[in-house]
C-alpha cells in the first residue's frame, strides 16, 4: 500500500507542477505582452489550469499524507519540515500573487477602458520573480527533505 500512496504523491506532483507551469508562463509572457486583451488571454488561460493545479496539490497531499501515515512517520523531524515548507510556500503564494493578480484581471476585464499606464505599473514589478524564487526554493527544499530525510 505503501508504493501505491508514494505513487499518488509523485503523480499528484507532476500534475500539479505541469498545472502550475501554465501559469507561471502566463506570469512572465504578461510582463512583455501588455496589450490588454493579450494580458486578459494569457490571465484566462492560466485560470484554466486552476483545477488541475489543485486536483494536483490534493493527490500529492493525499498521498504523502497516506505514505507517511502507512510507514508511522507522520511525527517525523523532516515530514513536520515538509508540512511547515508547504504551508509558507502556498501562504507566501496566496498573499504575495492572489491580490496583485486578482487586481490585474479587474483592470485588463474591459479591454476598452483600461488605464495603460496602471497597467503598465502593475505588469512592472517583480512579484513573479518573488513568486517564482519562493516555489523554487520551496521545491528544492522539500525533495531534500524527502530524500535526504534529516533528523
Amino acid at each position: 500500500m505503501y508504493t501505491w500512496l508514494v505513487l499518488i504523491h509523485l503523480i499528484g506532483l507532476v500534475l500539479f507542477a505541469t498545472a502550475h507551469g501554465v501559469s507561471v508562463y502566463a506570469a512572465f509572457r504578461i510582463r512583455s505582452d501588455r496589450e490588454p486583451r493579450m494580458v486578459a488571454s494569457h490571465l484566462a488561460g492560466s485560470k484554466l489550469a486552476v483545477i488541475p493545479m489543485y486536483l494536483g496539490l490534493i493527490l500529492l497531499g493525499v498521498g504523502g499524507l497516506g505514505a507517511a501515515w502507512w510507514a508511522n512517520i507522520l511525527l517525523a523531524p523532516w515530514v513536520i519540515a515538509s508540512y511547515v515548507v508547504l504551508l509558507v510556500v502556498l501562504g507566501t503564494m496566496y498573499a504575495v500573487g492572489t491580490p496583485y493578480y486578482i487586481r490585474i484581471r479587474e483592470l485588463v476585464a474591459d479591454a476598452a477602458a483600461v488605464d495603460q499606464r496602471e497597467l503598465d505599473e502593475l505588469l512592472d514589478t517583480r512579484r513573479p520573480e518573488i513568486l517564482a524564487t519562493v516555489g523554487a526554493v520551496g521545491l528544492v527544499l522539500l525533495v531534500y527533505l524527502m530524500v535526504i530525510k534529516p533528523g
